[in-house]
């Protein structure tokens, strides 16, 4: 059975523990754009220290589909050979191969040293500037493709994200998502009402910056003047759903304005004195680590009122197998808009796609569609997919490794942190998340992102009312012991029973 067939059907009890890493190629860009997403397992690598890749090996698969060499004519036969070193290095020998073998960010050679580092990273690998690979230490799971679903990648961080969306869309709870600007959180926030019973009703996506102070009344709880009646945003989004963009950009007059509704759990418009009860699901996003907020502020108690459950969404940059996907289906989206009907066959280049793969992606997924969108542009009447020079001297990889500068202060990666590290440091720092974070190397961000990539790994805000409730009353109230017996942190868990009206 080839190691596509285990990932196909999930035997990897067999291989690996699931959530051990193993090095891993996932297809970028490949001449047959079908096959953007494929991934291979390097199991004999991971297991006897040697593998290989050419024309005929290893089998790339997605979706549980049969597994499929890469089947290029201009790929070599003679294989590509990849060691195991000490120190979790691999070295990648093309001296036997005619294909050109390219790492990128390095001159061309015939043997490379690959670090962990870089592993855990995702190296960038070209073969005759055709197709484009990457190579990663990833778990061995089925890696599942969807054009239809919004939240769209193959990589662990979507995978558990999509998990989670389930699980929160039975719920009325609020939500609050998590994380920097561009990297899909209103996405997130309509995958949960798409999959939710609200599905039909409206869906309204508030910017709260964008509200001035003078008519921030009306605009959140509506008005009546002269018999004329306008919605406020509250009211709009009735059975549905509300989200509120960046709470921390808003003023503070917003903040207490919500804050204050929040509490009574209704609306008053302006110019009237009827009570509108509140009908809606409320999420809200936010772009700062929490251990900015000042603590007993508005803003702060607006949150704690709000965050009965946290979403992380990563950076793009440390889900870099999904960008080739991405592109591709932001390429498609955009020339469907932009020449309707007519078909989109230009090819995605190994150049263009290199470049891609290494950029640093501050804008994150909206700042990949935007790129898209000007590829598309630039490349209406030309045979494969082009971008104009200017913006492509932009997208250079920031040094020759693929570490870039704004990640310099972080000790390490967080997908170097296995599920067991992760429990017993938790477990040595009384689950509190910032001293999990300084002890692992990582942000507190990246300690969100392993917690809920990793099942079995919780915060308070993930536990049910009913196991909060068991455990106060077999505890006695004691925190310390239920702090043990949930193992979440003491202080999230004081928060959560004291905003379920406990006595603590």
């Amino acid at each position: 059975m080839s190691a596509t067939q285990y990932t196909t059907k999930h035997a990897v009890d067999e291989l690996v523990d699931s959530y051990q890493r193993v090095p891993m190629l996932v297809i970028a860009t490949h001449p047959d754009r079908s096959r953007i997403g494929e991934r291979a397992a390097l199991i004999d690598l991971h297991n006897e220290g040697n593998d290989y890749l050419s024309r005929v090996k290893p089998e790339f698969a997605k979706n549980g589909n049969a597994g499929r060499a890469l089947l290029d004519e201009f790929i070599s036969r003679s294989p590509i050979i990849f060691q195991s070193e000490p120190d979790g290095r691999i070295k990648l020998r093309a001296h036997s191969t005619k294909t050109t073998v390219t790492v990128v960010g390095r001159g061309v050679q015939d043997e490379y040293v690959l670090h962990e580092r870089e592993l855990d990273n995702g190296v960038v690998i070209g073969l005759n500037h055709r197709i484009v690979l990457l190579l990663k230490l990833l778990p061995l799971h089925d890696s599942a493709v969807d054009d239809n679903d919004v939240l769209f990648g193959i990589s662990s961080d979507i995978r558990a994200i999509r998990q989670r969306v389930e699980q929160l869309a039975s719920m009325s709870l609020p939500v609050m998502i998590r994380g920097a600007a561009g990297v899909g959180k209103q996405q997130a926030a309509y995958a949960i009402h798409q999959a939710s019973e609200r599905r039909d009703k409206p869906f309204i996506s508030v910017n709260l910056a964008a509200i001035h102070d003078a008519v921030a009344e009306a605009e959140l709880f509506g008005s009546e003047r002269d018999g004329n009646r306008q919605l406020g945003y509250f009211e709009q989004a009735n059975g549905g759903t509300i989200v509120l963009e960046d709470i921390e950009d808003a003023s503070v007059n917003v903040h207490r304005l919500l804050h204050t509704v929040l509490q009574s759990g209704s609306v008053v418009p302006v110019g009237t004195e009827d009570t509108q009860p509140i009908n809606c699901r409320i999420m809200f996003t936010s772009h700062k680590d929490p251990g900015d907020i000042e603590e007993n502020s508005t803003l702060s108690m607006l949150i704690e009122k709000l965050s009965a459950y946290q979403l992380f969404i990563p950076p793009l940059t440390e889900r870099r197998e999904d960008i080739g996907l991405l592109f591709d289906y932001f390429v498609r989206e955009q020339w469907q808009k932009l020449y309707g009907n007519r078909a989109y066959d230009a090819k995605i280049s190994g150049e263009l796609m290199s470049q891609l793969m290494t950029f640093h992606w501050p804008g994150n997924v909206r700042q990949l569609r935007n790129v898209a969108r000007q590829v598309v542009i630039d490349s209406r009447d030309q045979e494969q997919l082009h971008l104009d020079p200017q913006l492509l001297s932009m997208l250079r990889p920031t040094s020759v490794n693929g570490h870039w500068e704004e990640e310099t202060h972080v000790q390490r990666r967080p997908n170097s942190v296995s599920r067991n590290e992760l429990l017993e440091t938790l477990e040595s720092c009384r689950f509190e998340l910032q001293a999990t974070a300084k002890k692992l190397g990582i942000s507190r961000a990246s300690v969100y992102q392993l917690i809920q990539r990793f099942e079995g790994v919780r915060t308070a805000q993930d536990l049910s009312e009913e196991e909060i409730k068991q455990s106060y009353e077999k505890n006695r109230s004691d925190t310390e012991k239920m702090m043990w017996d949930l193992q979440v942190s003491q202080i999230g868990l004081r928060r959560r029973l004291k905003s379920l009206g406990y006595d603590i």
